[in-house]
């Protein structure tokens, strides 16, 4: 009787193929999907200054009570 089995070797790269042909597949998938990042104006990441501008808020004191 013979045993007419592939080799170890064979199955395990017919695996690795078939891992890479999904692997690349959901990979464009994901390129195709996926949303840009959200662009950012420069001033909203400009730091905040943590102290309070007294002469702003004269001003705004001075604009609601005429």
């Amino acid at each position: 009787m013979k045993n007419n089995k592939l080799p170890n070797l064979i199955i395990i790269m017919i695996l690795t193929l078939i891992t890479v042909i999904f692997w690349v597949m959901f990979t464009i998938y994901k390129s195709f999907t996926d949303t840009p990042p959200a662009s950012v104006p420069s001033e909203i990441l400009e730091p905040i200054i943590p102290r309070l501008d007294t002469k702003i808020l004269e001003t705004i004191k001075i604009k609601i009570n005429p």
